[in-house]
């Protein structure tokens, strides 16, 4: 039982290690870092979805004119 309870101590004091680790990350970079993060993707989120629907019209209209030749 000892050792299982030395290596029960040993994961809980790594764990304990790498929660104060992620803490100071946090604190380094704190909200602003984390903010400036999200506006970025939210900023390449909105230009990849005006791509797609120019992309998609497209595409539509190449289908349209697709069909009226074939129809033809």
């Amino acid at each position: 039982m000892s050792r299982l309870r030395d290596a029960t101590l040993r994961l809980e004091q790594a764990v304990d290690r790498l929660e104060g680790a992620a803490a100071k990350v946090l604190d380094a970079d704190g909200a602003e870092g984390l903010a400036a993060e999200l506006a970025s993707a939210r900023r390449e989120y909105e230009v990849l979805s005006r791509t797609t629907n120019e992309v998609s019209d497209k595409l539509d209209r190449a289908i349209g004119r697709l069909k009226l030749v074939l129809e033809s």
